[in-house]
């Protein structure tokens, strides 16, 4: 079985069951960390896996039945077991490699091999050694910085807590009223007071004197209409009508015999006749049959049992939509095997030709023409039992088995008078029928006593449903619905009238306790219809109107106590819907036949909101406020209240607005708001005002540090409290909040914000004096190469910077001044830091030995840079961020430039830009500064190792294995690979350093050349460590450079043979000449060639030359010289069989001709090197040595090579200026020192000789 993960941060193991993921909380965020995970870090020995790296971790069981995890990749074995109580164990075994002590430069292989990220703060794993310190510094950041965390965890849970209760309020709205049983729904809570009313109930049970004989009359009533039931429902009522029995025994409390007496007496009885209520309402698209294209409809109707008896409709002239709204009674014998038919006919009278002609004018098509043409001529078809000329519409046929008991209303299609034959008939229109089955036994049609006597009923099914459920809410069992529908059928009463007496029965049960109201809205809705189809009469909208009045007040009532209400309710769903219901009331009223009652429902509603909220808000104030009349008492009064308030507030956002919005139009919540701004700044302001003096001198006195930082900490989370409240008035216009008592309320805080601050930098700094004190400059764990020190720092900074930011402070230029404020705090915060580091890092220094570097040392250098690189990230969370190209990117930069211009607000993040560059800058400064003096520290070990290095080569290894390690160290430790290269540069400084003191040392001892070559040969190994290549070339960007040539040249000098240095020293002398432009000791004009394996040189002429023969008069005063040239090839050792030449000497000319030509034999692989031609010119002298005149030099790379030729005739002459050496020169000075070497002597001795004498 293999797993897989990516990081060690994000370790799972999820194919071990006993391995589950835990959460830990770390400074300033979560990190999701495994156990297994955890576990690695307190090792602090856990490999680091690069990102998006995957590695294989194999599974399998030893011995003990234990899981074994093993990773070959980094040879590490995880073993699992079930420790204590069920716990988890991990141990882990890790085989660390070992480093070969010939192995040099393994740093380098770590800079190409180890190339990982650091990872960031938030991950760090605290030790008993590194704990952070907890102090009253720390405490007063935690406390503010935590304050916001815990309102937002308040807030949420307020969200949170449940509100409604889950309905489907369609199930309610069945096509058949009281169709299929709803699902079940939640049960709401009852309150004491209305389990009260429950039991009040519970008196119906109890029947006296005329009252049991009302209820004797109902019962056998009931148990009639059960016995003979109507309509198409009657089958399954008559299979399962002893449930239906024991339903209505429990209802009225009769017994048995009681029943069975009832029971017989009924079955005596004749059943009731059947009648059909037909309403005809309205028809829609019917055709034209006229020559104007419309007709004058009617209706016939009658049943297929008595086709006979017809009934006819009154006719509307010229309409193909007309509206009867007609009402017909028909005797049924059958219902469930009858038919309904139905025949629509074009009314057209008696009319002469005379007067058919006259409507030619109104005929509008063709079709008109031929119509009018066969009325005129008397070719018309007839009707069945018609007038001849009433023409055919169409028919509708319904089935009364289709009809429900409890009536039906739809659309029926208009079909011709064979619809069954004609199935491509053309559209005939539609019919719009009410249909209902009633009995016999019906007093009337319409009237209100049926009503009511149907709403006495239906309140003894109610009661019942009381009496058995303290807890119901309108749901009725399925034996209810049958008998309600077939009681409201023998009385004759349509749907829509019993929808009238079932809402007027249920409110009133309402009244007395809580229904859901999800009962009532889809019965309003079918009221509402009703009415505004004009169905009921005048007596019965008046018992609508009276029943409609009462809702009204009931809404207005819980709208008041919406508050106490609000649970008993089960939240905000049942208000929405008691509101909903309340509109469709109100459009209602506006149909009455009187002046509307409810056209100020409106005013009386927002009464009912601010009453309500005035009590609330009252009742919130008594409840929560304390004994004591001290600020910390107000203060914490304040935030309780301020806390209830936006708890009700966001209420009214997520429910109560958009209910009143939505159906009264009404501003619920701009209503409530201002009442709570005005009780909250009337209660806040002064507290506030005495708070904010109070609680800094508490913190800065010594024994009031506590309840200081208590009332700060209420102080602060009152005005987050306060600014979460105004922000809740965005919606409202500008002109209402600037009327708002709480507008400007930051000012109140403006004195304590400033104290704050700068409380907040003295702690800051206690804080971190403290820390550096303690920290060990250890590193924290293995992922955060930095200790605690540096982590209590920039905790510190990020605290600072959350509080600010939880603050929010609406005026941008105050908040641009305490932005400023606070980072200029922070740069001095963390520049203390870097002094406070340094300052240890120097004691720390003074006690180092044995040349090597520590962890201390690398930890003390990673601090500063981790935290100069936590500051510039703060700035844009501050609110100063810019676009990518260079804009203002924050809404408090945009807000600055809004009220000035674009420039003032990038002038601003310029000068920040500026502090933290400066900041940076300084804490790098001290970087550099603490590396110099780390390598101060170091020099006299280093010394002492590389003399050990440069006296005896075996101890060379000892003096590269410092410098691995040192840098092995440095790699692993070092937190970027800038701080690396820098800790790199001090190492080859201090040792370029070394190696130049040394070198000086060995020159004043005057060492012989094997010594320095030695320390040549240790340069070079040096150089390979460091660079990679044993003769780097030497630039300005290469570490340690200028020092590195120094000791090159120094060893160039001293470590090569006496022939190296004069040949050196002649190279010098011939870079000289190439500088000259004209020489005061003449000039020299020579060819010289490269032709096979021999040199060609032809001595041309000399030109003015110096005065030699010069004297007070005599015998060799000639005021001239006597000139030769002599010629050598340099260095000498290269040439052993090429003699000195010599041309002949041209007697007292100062511009002597020669052409001379000499051959000297040069092999093909010297002619490319760095050899040189000497001519040196004398002035011959009969008596004793010649006169040195001056030197010229030819190097190899200026001499043509092969032209095919031995001739110089096509070679360019050379004209070379003479020199003469000068006085100082420090390689002539380093043969000097070799007073030893005769080669050495003679060369000084002979160049002293030619040393530049004053021109006579």
């Amino acid at each position: 079985m293999g797993l897989k993960m990516k990081s060690l941060s994000t370790l799972t193991i999820k194919d071990v069951p006993s391995l589950r993921t835990m959460r830990k909380t770390f400074t300033g965020s979560i990190l999701s960390i495994s156990h297994s995970a955890r576990t690695l870090l307190r090792m602090n020995r856990s490999p680091v896996f690069p990102e998006n790296d995957q590695r294989t971790v194999v599974t399998t069981p030893d011995d003990n039945g234990r899981t074994v995890l093993t990773m070959p990749a980094e040879n590490m074995q995880t073993t699992i077991s079930s420790g204590k109580n069920g716990s988890t164990v991990i141990s882990i075994k890790k085989e660390c490699g070992v480093t070969s002590e010939n192995e040099k430069g393994s740093w380098r292989r770590r800079v190409v091999a180890n190339n990982r990220k650091n990872r960031p703060m938030n991950g760090i794993k605290r030790t008993e050694e590194n704990t952070r310190i907890r102090d009253e510094n720390a405490e007063f950041f935690d406390e503010f910085s935590r304050i916001k965390d815990r309102l937002d965890e308040k807030n949420e849970n307020e969200r949170r807590r449940p509100s409604s209760i889950a309905g489907n309020e369609a199930e309610l709205d069945a096509e058949g009223r009281y169709g299929t049983v709803p699902r079940p729904r939640p049960r709401l809570r009852q309150t004491a007071q209305l389990k009260k009313f429950a039991k009040a109930a519970r008196v119906v049970a109890i029947l006296t004197g005329e009252a049991a004989k009302k209820a004797e009359s109902l019962y056998e009533e009931a148990l009639y209409y059960a016995y003979f039931p109507i309509g198409p429902d009657a089958t399954d009522i008559s299979s399962d009508k002893e449930e239906l029995y024991k339903y209505l025994r429990s209802v009225f409390s009769v017994s048995e015999g009681k029943h069975e007496a009832y029971l017989e007496a009924v079955k005596e009885k004749t059943a009731p006749r059947v009648l059909l209520k037909l309403g005809l309402i309205e028809a829609r698209n019917l055709r034209g049959k006229d020559v104007r294209g419309t007709s004058d409809p009617y209706c016939i109707t009658w049943t297929s049992s008595n086709p006979n008896h017809k009934s006819r409709s009154t006719y509307k002239e010229t309409d193909l939509n007309p509206v009867w709204k007609e009402n017909f009674v028909l005797e049924v014998r059958n219902p469930a095997a009858e038919m309904l038919h139905l025949e629509l006919y074009d009314y057209d009278p008696e009319q002469s030709v005379v007067e058919r002609l006259g409507q030619i004018s109104e005929i509008k098509s063709m079709r008109g023409f031929g119509k009018l043409f066969k009325d005129v001529t008397g070719i018309r078809s007839s009707s069945n039992g018609t007038n001849q000329n009433h023409e055919f519409l169409g028919s509708v046929i319904v089935p009364l088995k289709s009809v429900p008991a409890s009536g039906i209303e739809r659309w029926y299609l208009i079909e011709g008078k064979n619809p069954d034959a004609n199935k491509s008939k053309k559209n005939r229109g539609e019919l719009r029928l009410h249909l209902a089955l009633t009995s016999s036994n019906a007093k009337g049609l319409y009237t209100l006593p049926a009503m009511i006597k149907h709403e006495q009923f239906l309140r003894y099914i109610y009661d019942h449903e009381i009496r058995k459920d303290e807890d119901w809410f309108g749901m009725l069992p399925a034996e209810a619905r049958q008998i309600i529908v077939q009681h409201a059928c023998h009385h004759g009463l349509t749907s829509y009238e019993s929808d009238l007496v079932r809402w007027k029965s249920l409110f009133d049960i309402n009244l007395h306790r809580a229904l859901d109201p999800l009962q009532f809205l889809p019965i309003l809705e079918r009221i509402k219809r009703t009415v505004e189809e004009e169905k009921y009469s005048a007596d019965q909208e008046e018992y609508l109107w009276h029943a409609m009045d009462k809702f009204s007040e009931y809404c207005t009532e819980i709208t008041r106590k919406h508050r106490k209400i609000h649970y008993e309710l089960a939240g905000p769903d049942q208000l929405r819907c008691l509101i909903k219901c309340l509109s469709v009331v109100v459009q209602l009223d506006k149909k009455r036949n009187n002046p509307p009652k409810l056209s100020d429902i409106k005013e009386r509603m927002q009464v009912a909101v601010l009453s309500g909220t005035f009590e609330w808000m009252q009742y919130v104030i008594d409840t929560t406020r304390k004994e004591g009349s001290d600020v910390s008492t107000r203060l914490e009064h304040a935030v309780s209240l301020a806390n209830n308030a936006l708890a009700d507030l966001r209420r009214a956002l997520d429910h109560y607005n958009v209910i009143f919005c939505e159906f009264l139009n009404a501003p619920y919540f701009m209503l409530i708001y201002q009442i709570f701004d005005q009780k909250l700044a009337e209660i806040s302001h002064p507290v506030v005002q005495e708070a904010t003096g109070l609680f800094a001198d508490l913190l800065l006195d010594g024994s009031g540090k506590k309840e200081g930082l208590t009332l700060g900490a209420a102080l602060f989370e009152l005005y987050l409290l306060l600014q979460q409240f105004h922000k809740l008035s965005t919606p409202f216009p500008e002109e209402t909040i600037s009327q708002m008592s709480l507008y400007g309320y930051n000012r109140w805080f403006f004195s304590a914000i400033t104290k704050w601050l700068q409380i907040a930098t003295i702690k800051a700094l206690n804080l971190i004096e403290k820390a550096v004190e303690i920290d060990t400059l250890k590193q924290v764990d293995a992922y955060h190469k930095y200790s605690t020190s540096a982590v209590d720092c920039v905790q510190v900074f990020h605290q600072v910077k959350t509080s600010w930011k939880q603050l929010g402070w609406p005026n941008p230029e105050e908040s641009l001044a305490y932005v400023l404020k606070i980072l200029e705090d922070i740069c001095r915060c963390a520049d203390f830091y870097s002094v406070s580091i340094a300052t240890k890092f120097n004691k720390m220094l003074q006690e180092h030995t044995g040349g090597k570097i520590t962890e201390e040392i690398l930890m003390a250098v990673n601090n500063l840079i981790f935290v100069r690189d936590s500051i510039e990230p703060l700035v844009p969370e501050l609110g100063l961020s810019l676009t990518s190209d260079g804009r203002p990117n924050s809404a408090l930069l945009r807000a600055l430039a809004s009220l000035h211009n674009e420039a003032v607000a990038m002038s601003h993040v310029k000068t920040v830009q500026a502090l933290i560059a400066n900041c940076a800058e300084t804490i790098e400064t001290r970087v550099s500064e603490m590396w110099d003096e780390f390598g101060e520290a170091m020099m006299p070990d280093v010394l002492q190792f590389t003399r050990f290095a440069c006296d005896n080569s075996d101890n060379r290894d000892l003096l590269l294995d410092q410098y691995d390690i040192n840098l092995n160290m440095a790699k692993e430790r070092l937190s970027s690979d800038d701080l690396f290269q820098q800790c790199l540069t001090v190492h080859c400084e201090l040792a370029w350093k070394a190696y130049c003191k040394i070198v000086l040392e060995k020159i004043e001892e005057k060492q012989p050349p094997a010594l320095f070559q030695n320390i040549s040969n240790l340069v070079k190994s040096t150089c390979l460590f460091f660079y990679g290549i044993e003769d780097p070339e030497i630039t300005e960007e290469l570490m340690g450079g200028a020092l590195l040539k120094e000791v090159q040249s120094l060893l160039d000098i001293y470590a090569a043979e006496t022939w190296q240095i004069i040949h050196r020293y002649l190279i010098n002398r011939q870079e000289q000449q190439q500088d000259l432009a004209e020489s005061p000791y003449g000039a020299l004009a020579v060819k010289a060639m490269f032709s096979g394996t021999n040199l060609f040189i032809e001595v041309l002429n000399a030109r003015k030359l110096v005065k030699m023969d010069i004297g007070e008069g005599g015998l060799f005063s000639t005021g001239k010289a006597d000139p030769y040239v002599k010629v050598r090839l340099e260095p000498s050792i290269r040439y052993p069989e090429n003699a000195k030449e010599r041309t002949k000497v041209v007697k007292n000319n100062l511009y002597p001709l020669f052409d001379e030509t000499f051959i000297f034999p040069v092999a093909p692989a010297l002619q490319k090197g760095d050899s040189l031609v000497v001519f040196t010119v004398k002035d011959y002298d009969l008596v004793g040595s010649s006169e040195f005149m001056g030197e010229a030099f030819l190097h190899f790379r200026d001499v043509v090579r092969g032209l095919g030729s031995e001739d110089l005739k096509e070679v360019n002459q050379v004209v070379m200026p003479l020199t003469r050496p000068t006085e100082s020169n420090h390689l002539l000075e380093t043969l000097e020192l070799r007073s030893w070497d005769r080669l050495a002597k003679n060369f000084v001795k002979r160049e002293k000789k030619n040393i530049d004498q004053k021109l006579k």
